[in-house]
């Protein structure tokens, strides 16, 4: 990451979803999916040209039913990967499979209200009990990987972000929280009226991200990098957030095989048909668009912005990491 070279690829696995989360344009996309087979040469391609790990997401990654394989195809290859779900469709024995994704670096689960109404307005469908079983199936099972709760925060849940972090404290997992994305883009965010945040509130947010900054710098179990929240209340407060390294450090490949300098850009090339190397010289062509796209319309995803910070402060996000996991075994033995 120091190097800032291609480093990092966002995988939209498929667009179908069993949510309809108004915040996210994917699920109402559609649209063809790479197979398993079709991937492995495209990963051993992204592998050579230097790229090390790659984010699993959706849509839901679990409704492929080839899930397993995308984790054992990756297994092969020597590839990390880290995987993001709504966490509706595990069972005991799909958690018991998670143990052989020896490269899985982390599985999120992304619930943003422990409010049942809050939870189906802001996820489109009434599965909060589900999700909420199911998550003490994965803490339960003790798998190899660190499972964490994902926080979209909004105007409608920033006020529940301590209740959650209390939440996650005592099952001893961790918390990610991110700011939500609206505004035009190719696929996570979208221009629902439902986010629309007064003054008031986007002040309120932006308190709430540094006080999670300074808590992140203290040892509590929240997954960025205190930078990461720090730019987060300003990003909330409309303020710029520095640069952007989509196309550089990371890129993001689509269910069809496009390759996109990002999740919000539409594809260069069908990466099924052209190398890795001869997409590379057109993306680098869309840096003039990321200049902007962070100007009129900017984003802070973690997929995006906590790379780019945490590369840049390698050494502090150590120091907070390593005193989280002291405190965490503190806490353990007393």
């Amino acid at each position: 990451m120091r190097r800032f070279k291609p480093t990092f690829v966002s995988f939209n696995s498929l667009n179908s979803c069993n949510q309809a989360c108004p915040m996210c344009a994917v699920w109402r996309r559609g649209g063809e999916m790479l197979t398993v087979e079709e991937m492995e040469p495209i990963f051993r391609d992204l592998k050579r040209f230097g790229f090390m790990v790659t984010e699993i997401s959706g849509g839901e990654p679990f409704l492929r039913e080839d899930i397993y394989d995308i984790f054992a195809m990756l297994d092969r290859l020597s590839f990390l990967y880290t995987t993001a779900t709504n966490g509706t469709l595990f069972t005991p024995a799909g958690i018991d499979r998670l143990r052989s994704a020896k490269g899985l670096l982390q599985l999120a689960v992304s619930i943003d209200s422990l409010d049942p109404h809050t939870y189906a307005r802001l996820r489109g469908r009434d599965f909060l009990p589900d999700v909420l079983k199911n998550l003490e199936r994965l803490i339960a099972a003790k798998l190899p990987f660190p499972v964490k709760v994902n926080l979209v925060m909004n105007r409608h849940n920033y006020r529940e972000t301590f209740r959650f972090l209390d939440f996650v404290k005592e099952r001893g997992i961790s918390l990610s929280v991110f700011p939500i994305n609206q505004g035009e883009g190719f696929f996570h965010r979208h221009t629902d009226p439902l986010f629309r945040a007064t003054a008031e509130e986007r002040q309120e947010m932006a308190e709430i991200f540094r006080e999670l900054a300074r808590l992140r710098r203290c040892g509590e179990p929240l997954w960025e990098y205190s930078g990461f929240y720090e730019l987060a209340a300003e990003y909330v407060l409309g303020r710029p957030v520095g640069p952007c390294d989509a196309g550089r450090m990371y890129i993001d490949l689509n269910a069809d095989g496009q390759v996109a300098v990002c999740l919000d850009h539409e594809g260069v090339g069908d990466i099924r048909r052209n190398s890795i190397s001869d997409i590379w010289r057109e993306l680098q062509s869309q840096r003039d668009k990321i200049k902007v796209c962070q100007e009129g319309t900017p984003c802070f995803y973690t997929c995006t912005y906590n790379i780019s910070i945490t590369a840049r402060n390698e050494f502090s996000f150590f120091a907070e990491t390593a005193r989280t996991g002291m405190r965490r075994f503190w806490q353990r033995t007393i």
